[in-house]
């Protein structure tokens, strides 16, 4: 790893543009270590939330999204930037000015949520999930993996739930402002913080009244070992679903999946759904369950929880079907199967599943541990940062060990790359359709009428 102690002054060509954030300092604190180490940066805001985690000046976005494109080409003709840093390609206000650096040579680097959570942070460049640019060929990471420095895995951080929790009201509170102050403003969020808040607060009188049942079943379950899928969810709004999948919604999920279950699943076996513990619960997901269940004979099948220990879930689990979660390296780990739907960085032969939904029920295969252990070593390489983005210890840890990969001019995987070609195979998932049930008419019937 690069030292950057003593090495600012190597980096005063470069000109930092940060755009919108996440609802926490990370941004602000790596905005100033970056100026530290000798480079420009400059920040947009987009909301009155934006400027108030940002203490210092600041160019002022008020155009609506159809102006985005035009604003972006005058900020990028009045400026030299070299380096643009967001959070999440797939918001509104983020997709042309990614277009619009690539097309002028500018470096993109996107932070998400880490590929392996908790303590870890997604940093890449360009495109993060189905845009990234990881290789979809899992013999080639066998490869990568024994050209990589020594990874010593660190120790967990702290929980920073509590810190997000009051960053997210905090931001919420100020962005009441927005409406005179950025009238123009399109949030990526489809709903209003006040109906968000309603919901969760709704949804955690109905956990209370569950907590005991999901918690009883999730151990009756592993204590009598009853054969068992679980699939995964994720909240309804996630770019996951919206745009690396072809799932338009929770409920087409639900049914493609409940409906493969119901005609290919051995009769013994249960399939479990968790909600995402994040979900706001705008959809009631047991009546959904219940709804779809009825039609295709699963009432006794089909168990929905939203309170359970996921590790111990998928160490007794035969396989996880889900889109694009971060649950997916969880599973890897723990040796599940898995099943990606959608566009995911794991979804490559050899590591998750590739033959198709209906066949995943009886056959779903062994996690290859090798191979998992070398994706994982790279993926750690390559995009993942140490640290977290909302607690005071994981936002120190994240700005630091970010800085060493902003500064480089080639990119880790980059390296790799040019060290140790890829070439595509014609199984590597890519830009493929992901592996959805193949619909016979008989299958299509069935879904038509659970819909």
């Amino acid at each position: 790893m690069m030292e950057l102690g003593n090495l600012g002054m190597q980096f005063t060509n470069r000109h930092f543009l940060l755009l919108q954030g996440l609802r926490s300092p990370f941004f602000s604190k790596l905005g100033l270590a970056i100026e530290q180490r000798g480079a420009s940066v400059s920040k947009v805001n987009f909301n009155f939330s934006d400027q108030c985690y940002w203490p210092g000046e600041a160019i002022k976005c008020n155009a609506s999204l159809e102006k985005l494109p035009a604003f972006y080409t005058h900020l990028f003709d009045q400026n030299k930037y070299t380096d643009i840093v967001l959070f999440g390609d797939c918001r509104p206000i983020h997709r042309p000015a990614v277009a619009l650096a690539k097309q002028w040579g500018i470096r993109v680097y996107i932070i998400e949520e880490g590929y392996f959570r908790p303590d870890w942070v997604t940093l890449e460049r360009n495109g993060v999930n189905g845009y990234s640019k990881l290789p979809k060929v899992s013999e080639w990471y066998k490869t990568a993996a024994t050209q990589l420095p020594n990874q010593p895995l660190p120790l967990a951080l702290k929980s920073g739930f509590k810190a997000r929790v009051l960053h997210d009201v905090a931001y919420n509170a100020t962005g009441i402002l927005n409406k005179w102050l950025y009238p123009n403003y399109c949030s990526h969020i489809p709903y209003t913080i006040f109906a968000e808040y309603k919901s969760y607060m709704q949804k955690v009188f109905r956990l209370q009244k569950y907590r005991s049942h999901d918690t009883q079943f999730v151990e009756e379950q592993c204590d009598k070992q009853a054969p068992y899928y679980l699939l995964t969810l994720q909240i309804s709004s996630d770019s996951q679903l919206q745009f690396h999948s072809n799932y338009k919604n929770p409920e087409q999920l639900l049914s493609e999946v409940m409906v493969s279950f119901a005609q290919y699943a051995p009769p013994e076996t249960q399939l479990i759904i968790k909600s995402h513990p994040l979900d706001p619960g705008f959809i009631n997901y047991r009546q959904l369950v219940q709804k779809i269940s009825k039609p295709l004979n699963l009432v006794n099948r089909v168990t929905l929880i939203e309170i359970g220990h996921l590790p111990t879930l998928l160490d007794h689990a035969l396989g996880m079907v889900t889109v694009n979660s971060t649950s997916i390296g969880q599973a890897l780990f723990h040796h599940c199967p898995v099943i990606a739907l959608g566009e995911s960085v794991f979804n490559m032969p050899n590591l998750t599943f590739q033959d198709g939904l209906d066949r995943f029920w009886s056959n779903p295969g062994k996690v290859d541990t090798q191979i998992f252990k070398a994706v994982r070593s790279v993926f750690l390489y390559t995009t993942q940062i140490y640290g977290g983005l909302y607690s005071r210890e994981g936002i120190e840890l994240a700005v630091d060990n970010a800085l060493p990969l902003l500064f480089e001019n080639e990119s880790r995987l980059e390296g790799l790359l040019r060290q140790i070609p890829c070439i595509p195979i014609e199984t590597a998932v890519g830009n493929q359709t992901p592996p959805h049930v193949v619909f016979t008419a008989s299958k299509q019937a069935v879904l038509s009428e659970v819909l």
